[in-house]
């Protein structure tokens, strides 16, 4: 996508990511089935050459469509799926839909609380890890996309779903993302979202320290991410699908308009090493991965 159409904090996140930019996407394939249910597919690293006639409305539920594991494993549950990366102590995605009924839920958080990913075969991190880490436990997939019902808001404090943020960014300008999100959803019905940090590829990696229970500075295995991004798909209707990205640096402030952050989703893969969306056709990926039209967003399109 030419330069000048990006916004100016567009154009100064990719400058700073420029390191992850310059490589191509890689792509591990690793795929583990987990309890709840068995994954439909494989992670397909190679997107595929189907026919562009396909019927978007027919891609249904949390799986309908997959993504590259870069240094994860694919896990599913009943509410999203995500690829876990170990060295990372995190998940380098995570996929779910999210409809306008679920965005009804009423379930209130309190109660819930922070448990490891047993499902996870090398272990997740654990919440211990963050005592006095100066970073809070920031969901991926959002506790207030989970309201709808008791297990997958529980789902959504599984440690596999957290990724280290600092709190301005986590109770400001990442929250309010969230917020919009669901109003698409309430407005289009039905999209489907996939969310992660973004995780350095080259070179040492700056880790989270924590107290220890023996009130030691300890430093855990989790990598703390220099942003985080989202990418929406609105699919359902044909002749009005599209696409919208955002990359988020994790020291953005509160008051930011998360616009400033809109990226295309081919450009997100190069920051991310990561390809989205790898099981429809070359073309349909093609089409809507090239650009994200926020015109299109602002509207009731």
């Amino acid at each position: 996508m030419n330069s000048k159409h990006l916004p100016v904090m567009t154009i100064l996140l990719l400058g700073t990511l420029s390191n992850s930019c310059t490589q191509q996407p890689q792509h591990n394939t690793d795929t583990v089935s987990s309890a709840p249910g068995l994954l439909s597919a494989t992670n397909k690293s190679a997107k595929t050459d189907l026919p562009a006639e396909v019927v978007l409305s027919k891609y249904e539920g949390d799986d309908a469509f997959s993504h590259s594991n870069r240094t994860g494993t694919t896990y599913k549950h009943q509410h999203y799926i995500l690829s876990y990366s170990e060295e990372d102590e995190q998940s380098e995605w995570v996929g779910y839909e999210l409809t306008s009924a679920e965005c009804r839920g009423k379930l209130s958080r309190d109660g819930f609380l922070f448990e490891e990913d047993y499902a996870i075969k090398t272990g997740s991190a654990s919440h211990y890890e963050y005592r006095n880490s100066g970073y809070d436990k920031g969901h991926l997939a959002p506790a207030g996309d989970m309201r709808f019902d008791e297990d997958a808001l529980q789902e959504s404090f599984l440690m596999s779903n957290i990724s280290p943020q600092r709190n301005e960014f986590n109770a400001g300008i990442w929250n309010k993302l969230e917020r919009q999100i669901r109003q698409w959803a309430r407005r289009f019905g039905r999209i489907y979202v996939v969310t992660g940090p973004v995780l350095k590829q080259e070179g040492p990696k700056t880790k989270l320290r924590h107290t220890s229970k023996y009130k030691k500075r300890e430093t855990t295995k989790i990598t703390i991410p220099k942003a985080f991004y989202k990418v929406v798909f609105d699919f359902p209707k044909p002749g009005r699908e599209k696409m919208i990205a955002f990359c988020i640096p994790s020291d953005t402030p509160e008051e930011a308009d998360i616009y400033d952050y809109v990226v295309s989703v081919d450009s997100l893969e190069k920051i991310t090493g990561l390809d989205f969306f790898n099981n429809l056709p070359t073309k349909i990926q093609s089409k809507y991965e090239c650009r994200s039209d926020v015109a299109l967003w602002k509207s009731d399109r």
